[in-house]
C-alpha cells in the first residue's frame, strides 16, 4: 500500500509550482500546521494527501511547503502491517533537507527529522534530536506525538500511553484531540486491551460522532467483550453512516451469535 502510493505521489511533486518565497513566513507556518492536521486525518485515500499538499503550497513559503511534502511522504509510506516503505522515507528526508537548506533553524521543520529516524529504525539518532527539541520547546503537541512514535518503536507500553496523554493535553484543535484519542484507541486495540480501547473510542466519538470507522471499531470492541447488543447497536450505526464489507461481515457474525443464543435459550427453557 505505502510503496504504491509513494509511486503515485512522487511524479506529482515534479508538476507543482513551488512558492517563490524562500523564507519561512508566518503565513507559511500557519498553512503548514493546517496541512499537518490534514495529513493526520489520512485513512488510505490518496486524495486526502493531495489536498494536504495543496494546503502546504498555498502558504506561499517554500521551506514550509517542502517540509509539508516530507510529512506527507512519511504518512504515505506506511504499509498495511504498520511498517514503513524505506524508499518513501528516503524521499521524505530528501525533501526535509531541501527545507532545512533554506531555513536550517526553524523548529517546526526540524521536528520532522526525528520522526523519520524513528520509522527507519535509527532510534539513537531520534532520541538525540528529540532531547534537543525538548530543550527548545518542551510542551509542544507535535513533539509529544513523535515521542509516541518513538516509544512505540522501543516497545514500552507505559511510556507510549503516557505520551499519548501528554499529546492529548497539548492539543490545541479539535482535529488534534480527535487524532490522539483515535490513535490511542487503535493502540489499545492492537494490544487487545479491550476495556481501555472501548473508553478511548467512546471519547474519540465525542469529537466526531459521524465517523463510521470509529463506530465500527467500537462495535468490534463490544464483540470482543461479548456485549452483543452493544456490538449490534454500534454496527447498525456504522452501516447507517457508511456501508462497507468489514461492517457487513461483523453484522453477519452478530446475527449468527444472536441466532445461536435464541436456539440455546429455547433448548434450556430460558
Amino acid at each position: 500500500m505505502g510503496q504504491q502510493i509513494i509511486a503515485k505521489l512522487l511524479p506529482l511533486l515534479e508538476k507543482i509550482n513551488w512558492p517563490a518565497e524562500e523564507a519561512a513566513t508566518e503565513q507559511g507556518r500557519q498553512s503548514f500546521l493546517v496541512g499537518l492536521d490534514k495529513v493526520d486525518a489520512y485513512s488510505g485515500d490518496p486524495n486526502q494527501l493531495t489536498a494536504a499538499l495543496k494546503t502546504f503550497v498555498t502558504g506561499g513559503s517554500r521551506p514550509f511547503a517542502y517540509a509539508g511534502v516530507a510529512y506527507t511522504l512519511i504518512a504515505a509510506s506506511q504499509e498495511k502491517d504498520g511498517s514503513y516503505f524505506a524508499g518513501g522515507l528516503e524521499a521524505a528526508m530528501d525533501w526535509l533537507e531541501k527545507a532545512q537548506d533554506l531555513e536550517p533553524d526553524v523548529w517546526e521543520i526540524n521536528m520532522l527529522e526525528p520522526l523519520i529516524y524513528v520509522h527507519n529504525g535509527r532510534l539513537e539518532d531520534a532520541r538525540t534530536v528529540l532531547d534537543y527539541l525538548h530543550d527548545l520547546r518542551p510542551e509542544d503537541y507535535f513533539l509529544h506525538r513523535i515521542e509516541v512514535a518513538y516509544w512505540q518503536a522501543v516497545g514500552d507500553l507505559e511510556q507510549t500511553v503516557y505520551w499519548f496523554n501528554q499529546a492529548a493535553e497539548a492539543a490545541v484543535t479539535v482535529p488534534q484531540r480527535l487524532t490522539m484519542r483515535a490513535e490511542l484507541a487503535d493502540f489499545y486495540l492492537a494490544q487487545k486491551m479491550w476495556p481501555e480501547a472501548k473508553a478511548a473510542y467512546q471519547e474519540a466519538l465525542h469529537f466526531d460522532n459521524t465517523n463510521p470507522l470509529l463506530w465500527h471499531k467500537l462495535s468490534l470492541i463490544h464483540w470482543q467483550l461479548e456485549d452483543i447488543e452493544e456490538a449490534d447497536k454500534c454496527n447498525q450505526q456504522t452501516l447507517r453512516l457508511q456501508d462497507f464489507p468489514a461492517a457487513r461481515q461483523l453484522e453477519e457474525k452478530i446475527k449468527e451469535k444472536k441466532s445461536d443464543g435464541g436456539i440455546l435459550g429455547r433448548l434450556f427453557g430460558s
